[in-house]
């Protein structure tokens, strides 16, 4: 039985070792020119002007949340596709309610203007 595993065995080394070369070597293959641009904070491709402690709108907030729950949400649409000729009418109701409420959630939320910047 341990053999059988062996292939699955050779196939993570195989990784680690890319995944590590691939970290590793840059470091001493690639140039190192150092200078005043790159040395300066920078975060999102801007410079930094204000303090980092500043108060954050709630509606950046918002704007992650709801994409992270919508993104999860979409997510069972993937299983349901898979099986859906096994599931047949039953799973095209239950997949068409499931569609129903995404899409009511996403228009309430554009309604109650949580997703525009004021």
């Amino acid at each position: 039985m341990p053999a059988e595993y062996l292939p699955l065995l050779i196939y993570f080394l195989v990784c680690v070792f890319i995944a590590g070369a691939a970290l590793i070597l840059p470091h001493y293959l690639g140039p190192y020119r150092p200078n005043k641009a790159k040395s300066e904070v920078v975060e999102s491709g801007k410079l930094v002007y204000d303090d980092a402690r500043r108060r954050v709108p709630v509606q950046y907030y918002m704007i992650a949340m709801l994409f992270i729950l919508f993104d999860i949400e979409v997510l069972f649409f993937y299983p349901w596709a898979v099986l859906f000729w096994d599931l047949k009418w039953y799973g095209l109701i239950q997949i068409g309610i499931f569609a129903f409420l995404l899409i009511e959630s996403y228009l309430y939320i554009r309604k109650k203007g949580a997703l525009e910047w004021e």
